[in-house]
């Protein structure tokens, strides 16, 4: 029996993985909406559009672990969205792990036709009561035809290690948007990997981590801007303290016929203490010359400035660190474009300063 959390304050579809395999019982009907399929992966592998997608965005040779997640998948999630069509709720993949040891190794396949659109609010949740040795190794492949636009809003809570790879091809005028929010996790990495194959597809990258105790969290990104006229938006902010270490490597690679690319690139940090760290390691490796692209790394300490000023308003030095730090992160939740889905992360993020 697994106790669920209570549901998110705005109308969503819940699918419920529980130590990676689909869980019906729990999850809502899911059957609600025509031309729309959201289901087990392993219950539609035979089928003419999973079959001629499943394993091709995700290279197998570059990657161990996604090597090992193909060999042997616990389970996945299929949204097939067909040409057209506007998912008319957010999508609430609700994924929880329990105490104890296990490899776990969901495979999700996102299949957004023609001129369709979808989002997508991932939350990844423990019921440990601390650390657990569980590993969980993910890999999603996200195919985003022509004018169509997947939003994928990703919230990490989960004490369990998380290895996870991200692979999406955007075709023209296709529109691809992820953020990831990391508030927990004894080791956590986040391998993006876009492919804008089309002319005018553009994606957009988001990220804050919020790190403290001994977690580590990485996010590598790579954004492949294989042909003309394609932008991208790539911004991750990180708070670290006590002894986190946070790890920030983007690329975006400008392929010689990509003209006309449009790309941005930011990495902010802040460090919350002498033994919190961070490496930034933001990349440009461009090979046309007609683009506009720019990039770039900050790492620094609250302003001391900034905490003088509120506390000679009557604010404690804490409640000022705090608000200084939210601040700080609210570029991020600020990118999300559904208002409640950007209310609700906004408290999370206040409640685990609060609780730091």
């Amino acid at each position: 029996n697994v106790a669920l959390p209570t549901r998110l304050p705005f109308d969503a579809l819940r699918v419920v993985f529980v130590n990676g395999h689909f869980r019906a019982d729990l999850s809502d009907d899911l059957k609600t909406q025509a031309h729309v399929v959201i289901d087990s992966l392993q219950h539609h592998l035979s089928h003419g559009p999973v079959r001629n997608h499943y394993g091709h965005i995700t290279p197998l040779t570059e990657r161990l672990f996604s090597a090992m997640n193909a060999a042997s998948p616990t389970d996945g999630l299929l949204l097939l969205v067909f040409k057209n069509t506007t998912v008319e709720k957010p999508i609430h993949v609700l994924r929880i792990t329990t105490e104890g040891q296990q490899l776990i190794q969901p495979r999700d396949l996102f299949l957004i036709q023609e001129g369709a659109k979808a989002e997508v609010i991932e939350e990844h949740l423990s019921l440990a009561r601390e650390v657990t040795s569980t590993l969980v190794n993910s890999v999603r492949e996200s195919y985003v035809a022509e004018a169509a636009e997947l939003l994928v809003h990703k919230l990490q809570r989960d004490a369990a290690a998380h290895i996870a790879q991200e692979s999406v091809q955007v075709d023209a005028k296709g529109h691809y948007s992820i953020s990831t929010t990391t508030l927990e996790g004894s080791l956590v990495r986040n391998d993006i990997n876009v492919s804008l194959s089309g002319p005018e597809a553009h994606a957009e990258l988001n990220g804050v981590y919020v790190l403290n105790g001994n977690t580590h969290c990485d996010n590598h990104t790579y954004i492949g801007h294989d042909v003309p006229d394609c932008t991208s938006d790539e911004l991750y902010k990180g708070i670290i303290a006590e002894k986190g270490t946070g790890v920030f490597n983007g690329k975006v690679h400008v392929k010689q016929d990509a003209q006309r690319t449009r790309a941005y690139q930011s990495n902010a940090n802040i460090l919350l203490g002498d033994d919190a760290k961070v490496y930034t390691k933001p990349e440009l490796e461009i090979y046309a010359d007609d683009v506009k692209c720019t990039h770039g790394a900050t790492i620094g300490q609250l302003n001391k400035e900034s905490i003088f000023y509120l506390r000679s308003r009557g604010i404690n030095t804490d409640r000022a660190r705090q608000m200084l730090i939210h601040a700080f992160a609210g570029e991020i939740i600020e990118r999300i474009k559904h208002e409640p889905a950007r209310e609700e992360l906004d408290k999370l993020v206040w409640d685990r300063l609060e609780a730091n």
